[in-house]
């Protein structure tokens, strides 16, 4: 394999030379031991959090939004104040036992309403006015275990995002069957350390190999399949990967996947309505292959975005930038309910911006302690009893 070919492969994969070399053992429970796996659902665009989590008892709700608000009669209620889009409905048995939370007003202080800039926020964990190059996860999962920590999965090259990192072994891929397609190209090389020059190359590409290597075993010859039908887009397909990965005994913490379509500033009903969909039908769908497995209780999925939308509705029928939103949580083990306090919409800043009332670090902070066990590096900003 020439050079060139070599580092198209080597953007599959995180790694460097302070990662301990994987093993079989490292990269799968050799027991068939799973670990406790959060799923990442990127809403790509920043979703509007008002029309997903509906505040259909605020009349300031419907006086600011008289075109694209929910219905009254539409809201899938979930209390007295507080309902889902209709669109979401395949999701509603989940909240009906009690699996589903929601969190209020997720945002930061002194937002950033650039898409590229606030996702690199929420990807590190970063203050507004911080630069930091690696995802948070790479302060939680090494401590957690070795080996594989995480897949990223998308149509096109899918970015790590929180699994970037000098410390974090993950790789990208479109699905398992394409990866192993790729990395059969890839032979094995015993890393170079004598040499600094090449330490690195030599190390990402025993990696690779030994990533390769091991998914081969779980899901190259009749893999265990999902029992259970997804949508036919691109998230269903995401997901419907995820699910077999995990029934095959794939050993990473994380997974990422992600549904396009929430950069709403014009047409926000059918367009956000559509994602929605996407969203709902594709976790119903993995739910379903988890339970089926009996591994529901393992698992929590997590929605975030790079921000939400104005309070107001704009003159094509769409929503701005905006702060805070609102963000979901489901799973075996989830405590369900509404948690955090939702953002007064009578206080508008000078943008038409409601103030967050949860820091989005919060929610990680419950990830690395509640979920995981691990030591929060947020642990001022407390955590949220979904879990």
């Amino acid at each position: 394999m020439d050079r060139r070919e070599f580092l198209k492969y080597a953007g599959l994969i995180s790694a460097s030379a302070t990662v301990p070399l994987l093993t079989p053992e490292m990269v799968f429970a050799a027991n068939g031991r799973q670990n406790r796996i959060v799923v990442l659902v990127e809403l790509k665009g920043g979703n509007d959090g008002f029309n997903t989590l509906v505040p259909y008892a605020d009349e300031l709700y419907y006086k600011y939004r008289p075109r694209i608000a929910i219905k009254q009669r539409q809201v899938l209620t979930l209390d007295k104040e507080m309902g889902l889009h209709p669109r979401m409905k395949a999701l509603m048995p989940l909240w009906n036992a009690g699996q589903m939370a929601w969190v209020h007003g997720v945002g930061y202080h002194n937002p950033v309403l650039s898409h590229f800039r606030s996702m690199d926020i929420w990807d590190s964990a970063s203050a507004s006015n911080q630069f930091i190059e690696e995802g948070w996860l790479t302060r939680i999962l090494p401590k957690y275990k070795q080996g594989l920590h995480g897949v990223a999965l998308n149509k096109g090259q899918a970015q790590l995002g929180p699994l970037s990192g000098s410390n974090l072994t993950s790789v990208t891929m479109q699905s398992p069957k394409t990866f192993l397609s790729q990395i059969k190209r890839i032979s094995d090389v015993q890393p170079n350390r004598l040499n600094p020059a090449i330490a690195h190359v030599s190390e990402t590409q025993h990696q690779l190999f030994a990533v390769g290597d091991q998914l081969a075993k779980r899901m190259g010859r009749n893999p265990k399949r999902s029992g259970v039908g997804f949508s036919k887009g691109v998230l269903g397909h995401s997901l419907e990967s995820v699910a077999e990965m995990i029934i095959n005994g794939v050993d990473a913490p994380v997974y990422k996947v992600t549904q396009d379509g929430f950069d709403t500033h014009s047409g926000q009903r059918g367009a956000q309505d559509t994602a929605l969909y996407q969203v709902a039908n594709g976790l119903a769908s993995f739910q379903k292959s988890m339970q089926r497995a009996g591994m529901w209780n393992n698992v929590l999925v997590v929605t975030y975005s790079e921000f939400g939308r104005r309070a107001k509705e704009n003159r094509g029928g769409g929503t701005d930038h905006g702060t805070a939103s609102a963000h979901m949580i489901l799973g075996g083990k989830v405590k369900g309910g509404i948690y955090g306090k939702h953002p007064d919409l009578s206080k508008l800043d000078a943008n038409g911006n409601v103030q967050f009332t949860t820091d989005f670090r919060a929610i990680y902070a419950t990830l690395a302690q509640r979920w995981w066990n691990q030591p929060s590096p947020w642990g001022n900003l407390g955590n949220l009893p979904f879990v």
